[in-house]
């Protein structure tokens, strides 16, 4: 069935709002996605034994990635360890971010750090040469920060190499525990990295009622950011998303 997808409610909580204007090309962007038509698969919902129309999580969250997707910098299944960004094509158990914009000069900086500078992984080589083959239009760069003549050394990690701001996202429509890890998550990735905004997506007004019960929401995670706002130091957009017919 087709659906319009729109946006009903927001919120920009620690800058967000300034943030992400000062990225209109990128706000715009996600704007768009989030307001446009998308195929769904109808379900039924039981609540207390009472039937009514419900719409399938799991495809909503798949149209939701596959608009994102069009804009090719935006990477899937993204987590963090050492203040470095992975990222995979395929589903990943890690419980990463769903989506991230990254500066990737930035980050291919501190992998080599990590994979050759003065603390090494063990599996240095295989690790560096497993994130080329997924990027390889970083090569160049890799090259030119990795020479034989500096290794064992830290190299600088220089800010404001490109415009590209940190952002990443969660598309969350499982149960409203969730929300907390989620937080708990971006903040653990903001220790080592300076993350400019995290994009929130969750349901709210029909789109909420036709997903399960008990599941995070605009008005839950509103909630949470307004009891830890002294806590929660990254900026966040919250977008309230809805469908109708």
């Amino acid at each position: 069935m087709l659906k319009e997808l729109f946006i009903r409610e927001q919120y920009y909580h620690h800058h967000a709002y300034e943030i992400l204007t000062a990225h209109h090309d990128i706000k715009s962007f996600l704007e768009k996605s989030f307001t446009t038509s998308i195929e769904l698969t109808e379900r039924t919902k039981l609540t207390k034994g009472k039937a009514s129309e419900a719409i399938k999580a799991d495809d909503l969250n798949k149209e939701i990635r596959r608009l994102l997707s069009v804009k090719k910098e935006f990477k899937f299944e993204v987590s963090e360890e050492m203040g470095v960004f992975y990222f995979s094509s395929k589903k990943s158990s890690i419980g990463g971010f769903d989506f991230a914009l990254i500066n990737h000069e930035e980050n291919l900086t501190k992998l080599r750090n990590i994979c050759f500078g003065e603390i090494r992984y063990n599996d240095n080589i295989r690790r560096w040469n497993d994130f080329l083959d997924k990027n390889p239009e970083l090569k160049e760069f890799a090259n030119q920060i990795n020479t034989t003549s500096n290794q064992g050394i830290n190299i600088p990690v220089v800010k404001g190499l490109s415009s590209t701001p940190l952002i990443v996202g969660e598309i969350q429509f499982g149960n409203w525990a969730l929300a907390y890890r989620d937080f708990f998550k971006v903040l653990k990735a903001n220790v080592q990295n300076s993350i400019d905004c995290l994009v929130y997506i969750v349901p709210t007004g029909a789109l909420e009622k036709s997903l399960s019960d008990g599941i995070v929401t605009f008005d839950k995670t509103l909630k949470i950011i307004k009891d830890f706002e002294k806590v929660i130091n990254v900026p966040v957009w919250l977008v309230g998303i809805d469908i109708k017919d």
